[in-house]
C-alpha cells in the first residue's frame, strides 16, 4: 500500500544570494492559497535568513553542505550554519527518521551557469524519481541531474526528508531576480503540487518506468599554478552551453595568454554547472555527466 503524502515543504534562500527562491517564498507567504491543495499541507520557509539579509551565499559555511548525519549529530560543530542546520533538521526531519515532519521537499536554487531548468536528485528514493518523470513529461525542456554531492554522505537540504530534490534554474547572476526564471520555477512548483494531489487521490494516469537523466561522473577544476592561482578561463564556446556534449579535442579552457586547452577525457560526457560562480571556492570549473536512461 502506497504511503499518503501529508506534508510538503518548499524551501528557499538556502543560499542567501539566490533570489528566485527567496522571493517565491515571499510570494507564497503573502498568498498561501497559491500552494494549497486539499489532500496535503504545504509549508514554506526561508532557510538562511541571515544570509538573505546580507545577500550573500552563506555566513560561515555553505548551508547546503551541512546536512550530513554525522554533522547533524555533532554538538561540537557550532558555526552559524551548523546550528541552523540542526534547527532546520528538527523542523522538516529529522533526517533518517521513520516518521519525519515532512514527506517531500523542493529546495529552490539558481545558478550562474546557463543550465535552463534542472532538477537535481541526490536520492535513490523511487517516489522522487516518479515526481521528476512527471515533471519532465509536463515540462519537456527540464533536465534531470543525478548527483549525490561532494561530501560523501549527502549533505543537501533536500536530503532531510525521505523524498525530494533541488530545483536549479539559470543562468542568473548572484543577487539578481530574473522574471522569466522566477515564473518558470513557480511553474515547476505547481506541477509538483499537482502531481501529489493526483497521487494522493489515485488519479495519476500512469506509473513511470524509466527516465532520461544526466548522471554525474566527475568535477573538473580550472588549470592552476603551483600556488593554486587560476591559469585559464572557460573557453567562450563552452561558456553559455549548459549540458554541452563534449568530444576529444574540443577547447574547454583558454589561458590568460590566449592558448587553448582542449578536452581529452571520454567522448560523450556532458558539461554542466559550467563556470558557476559559487564553485570557484570549491575548485570546480564544471561538472561532467553521462546521459543515460534509467529504470525507475
Amino acid at each position: 500500500m502506497k504511503k499518503q503524502i501529508n506534508k510538503i515543504a518548499i524551501t528557499g534562500g538556502t543560499h542567501g544570494n539566490e533570489l528566485t527562491g527567496v522571493y517565491l517564498i515571499n510570494k507564497f507567504t503573502k498568498n498561501p492559497d497559491l500552494v494549497k491543495r486539499d489532500s496535503f499541507k504545504t509549508i514554506f520557509m526561508h532557510t538562511n535568513l541571515e544570509a538573505i539579509k546580507q545577500c550573500t551565499r552563506y555566513i560561515d559555511k555553505d548551508l547546503n553542505r551541512t546536512f550530513t548525519k554525522d554533522g547533524l549529530n555533532n554538538p561540537d560543530l557550532d558555526t552559524y550554519e551548523d546550528i541552523l542546520a540542526k534547527e532546520i533538521n528538527q523542523k522538516i526531519g529529522p533526517k533518517g527518521s521513520d516518521n519525519p515532519n515532512v514527506d517531500f521537499i523542493m529546495d529552490l536554487h539558481s545558478t550562474t551557469s546557463n543550465m535552463g531548468l534542472s532538477i537535481c536528485i541526490s536520492t535513490e528514493d523511487k517516489l522522487s524519481w516518479q515526481v521528476a518523470a512527471y515533471v519532465k513529461e509536463c515540462i519537456p525542456e527540464i533536465h534531470i541531474f543525478s548527483w549525490k554531492g561532494d561530501t560523501g554522505d549527502t549533505s543537501f537540504v533536500s536530503s532531510i526528508p525521505p523524498s525530494g530534490f533541488t530545483i536549479e534554474v539559470g543562468s542568473i547572476p548572484q543577487g539578481v531576480l530574473r522574471a522569466d526564471m522566477f515564473f518558470e520555477t513557480e511553474k515547476i512548483i505547481q506541477t509538483i503540487l499537482n502531481f501529489f494531489e493526483l497521487y494522493n487521490n489515485e488519479k495519476l494516469k500512469k506509473v513511470y518506468t524509466e527516465i532520461e537523466i544526466y548522471d554525474n561522473v566527475k568535477s573538473v577544476d580550472f588549470p592552476r599554478d603551483k600556488d593554486g592561482n587560476i591559469e585559464a578561463m572557460v573557453h567562450p564556446d563552452l561558456q553559455e552551453n549548459g549540458y554541452y556534449k563534449l568530444k576529444k579535442g574540443d577547447p574547454i579552457f583558454v589561458t590568460l595568454d590566449g592558448e587553448y586547452i582542449c578536452y581529452s577525457d571520454l567522448d560523450g560526457l556532458y558539461a554542466l554547472f559550467i563556470n558557476e560562480a559559487a564553485y570557484y571556492e570549491k575548485g570546480v570549473a564544471m561538472c561532467l555527466a553521462e546521459k543515460k536512461i534509467i529504470s525507475i
